[in-house]
């Protein structure tokens, strides 16, 4: 008898390793004709899809049947970009013998791995507005995501996260840690950090966050850690505070329309026009009109803070608090059905990656691809129970307990929602709401 995957990578743990989170069982519960694998990694200077695909690639292609097995797709395509050939070779070689598979090349631009442009870009549909992958019978699986249902199958949980590790560290390297793992054993395993005043950039450069603490736990959706110093021009503007980001946003934006004529989801046909946005919002948002209700389209890529607006304002910034204040009031759009139609441009405006690297002034940290993975073993993790989308997981142990590596620590709650697994052997040495901390002690 069969198992049933989706039960499976529920128990195990199972989130979208790209960044987002969600739970995958949920998209492998419902039926679709294509299975994509995202090996993009569109953001710059990450690297850890790129050695995924290199070193395990024989469990990315395990992954994606049993991911095609649960939704009944008939076709399987895994795309990355064309110019890392020894990913290709080497995924090309684990699907040699394997019906209804295929690779397909991406071009060196940002955002290749939006799921709404690789969709498009695959299979040619456009997914329309307010709606999923799903809507065109398309899933999209991070590469690292389907590792993981192959490591589910075999009844593995997910306990340790593949990341890159850049900037001002000494060895810049790609590690595979046990979730949980404060940074600071990160950049201790990098040789240690080489600037006394430094800023942690969390994520990839371009939709990542900015933290200070160094004790910050690594989360099953850490892709990337970038140590910067504390003054980059990067970690300055991620860190503008918000009120100060609406006030310049009401007061400097010219009306250019740069944000709007490149942005990926206007491109693809969508009914968002973010330079319209940022002039509205010094009418207030009482009443939302179809142009505030843009906002909920915009896929917070970045381009228009980092790469079109001459004025260095953000619409991103903009767009996600329309989207926040409005799902706060209980507000959501309901988008009409109605047949999108993609702009001639999309073709002619996808940035280059390279050039975002100089617009970024991370053109320091470029050290090419000479990576290798290593590891990390903490003698303290922090688990905390929200590391996905949806509601958090519950503790299910106490102070005192003994838990070995794979032991639940964590039940979800709800459909979406997913389970925590300790990640290192030791004690529980704290739990509440928020966070379990697991320690090893000594013989």
């Amino acid at each position: 008898m069969g198992i049933n995957i989706p039960q499976v990578v529920q128990e195990m743990g199972v989130v979208g390793a790209g960044g987002g989170g969600f739970p995958t069982h949920i998209k492998l519960s419902r039926p679709c004709e294509i299975v994509i694998a995202n090996g993009a990694e569109c953001e710059p200077l990450l690297f850890n899809d790129k050695l995924t695909m290199r070193e395990n690639a024989e469990a990315i292609v395990e992954g994606l049947l049993l991911a095609m097995s649960a939704t009944g797709a008939k076709k399987g395509v895994i795309a990355l970009k064309e110019k890392d050939p020894l990913a290709r070779q080497n995924i090309l070689k684990a699907i040699e013998d394997k019906k209804n598979l295929s690779v397909f090349l991406l071009g060196d631009y940002y955002p290749a791995g939006d799921e709404f442009c690789l969709v498009k870009e695959v299979t040619g549909k456009t997914i329309p507005e307010g709606q999923i992958p799903l809507a065109v019978g398309a899933v999209v699986l991070n590469v690292e995501t389907l590792s993981n249902i192959a490591a589910a199958a075999k009844g593995q949980p997910v306990t340790r996260r593949t990341l890159t590790c850049l900037g001002e560290v000494k060895q810049p390297s790609v590690l595979r840690v046990p979730v949980g793992t404060p940074f600071q054993d990160v950049f201790d395993a990098c040789g240690g950090v080489t600037v006394s005043d430094y800023a942690i950039l969390i994520g990839g450069p371009m939709m990542g966050s900015v933290t200070t603490d160094p004790l910050t736990p690594v989360t099953k959706t850490t892709t990337g850690l970038f140590v910067l110093p504390r003054d980059h021009e990067l970690v300055q503007k991620k860190s503008l505070p918000l009120p100060f980001i609406i006030k310049q946003s009401k007061a400097a934006c010219c009306q250019c329309t740069y944000c709007t004529e490149l942005c990926p989801r206007y491109l693809l046909g969508h009914s968002i026009s973010p330079h319209k946005i940022m002039r509205q919002i010094n009418l207030g948002l009482d009443v939302p009109p179809q142009i505030i209700e843009g906002a909920f389209l915009c896929s917070e890529c970045g381009l228009c803070e980092v790469y079109a607006c001459p004025m260095g304002l953000s619409p991103r910034i903009v767009n996600r608090v329309i989207k926040e204040q409005l799902l706060k009031e209980g507000y959501r759009p309901a988008f009409p059905q109605r047949k999108i139609q993609v702009r001639d441009t999309f073709p002619y405006r996808k940035i280059p990656v390279s050039i975002l690297k100089n617009r970024l002034r991370l053109y320091n940290y470029e050290i090419g691809d000479a990576f290798q993975i290593k590891s990390v073993e903490p003698k303290r993790v922090e688990l905390l129970l929200k590391q996905h989308a949806g509601a958090p997981a519950q503790p299910v142990v106490k102070v005192g307990d003994w838990v070995k590596e794979g032991d639940l620590v964590g039940e979800s709650v709800g459909e979406i929602s997913a389970r925590i697994h300790s990640s290192i052997e030791g004690k529980v040495i704290f739990v509440n709401e928020e966070r379990i901390i697991i320690e090893k002690q000594n013989a």
